[in-house]
């Protein structure tokens, strides 16, 4: 499990999600996760809280979900060419808050789908391929400053 000290004691991602994904980092109160499944350009944020449901969330938390989850919906459509961008907050899997930014093409296997709950085995990312995905989502989040480490 990832931790991170916030102003909460620690800050601990959920299991499922942290064996899921790939940690890109910290911006602002936001965990910035990667889906494994490179079949899509799944990102997911993480608010450094306990609260489970979008309306429980402190408005700068609500805030920082919407200013992120804009800029990472406009990044993947600008560089990456994706053809719609979903966006989602429906954990009932994993009862941690957390949220979907989705880059959708109509390539992917999953198209015109869902991609919750499915796994087209065969396309994962190399480690040069988190770190390069790594630094483009903090650069358009942080305009190029350096990462807080996870």
């Amino acid at each position: 499990m990832a931790a991170v000290a916030s102003g909460m004691e620690s800050f601990i991602v959920h299991p499922t999600l942290d064996a899921d994904c790939h940690a890109l980092g910290q911006w602002r109160e936001l965990r910035l996760l990667l889906h494994r499944d490179a079949h899509v350009r799944w990102f997911i944020l993480v608010p450094q809280t306990d609260a489970i449901e979008w309306h429980e969330l402190p408005a700068h938390l609500r805030d920082q979900l919407l200013a992120a989850s804009t800029m990472l919906g406009a990044m993947l459509k600008r560089d990456e060419g994706c053809d719609k961008v979903n966006i989602a907050a429906i954990g009932n899997m994993v009862p941690q808050f957390h949220f979907h930014v989705i880059g959708r093409w109509k390539t992917d296997p999953y198209w015109p789908g869902v991609v919750w709950g499915r796994s087209v085995p065969g396309r994962s990312y190399a480690v040069a391929d988190v770190k390069d995905v790594k630094g483009r989502v903090l650069s358009a989040l942080d305009g190029g400053r350096p990462p807080v480490n996870p």
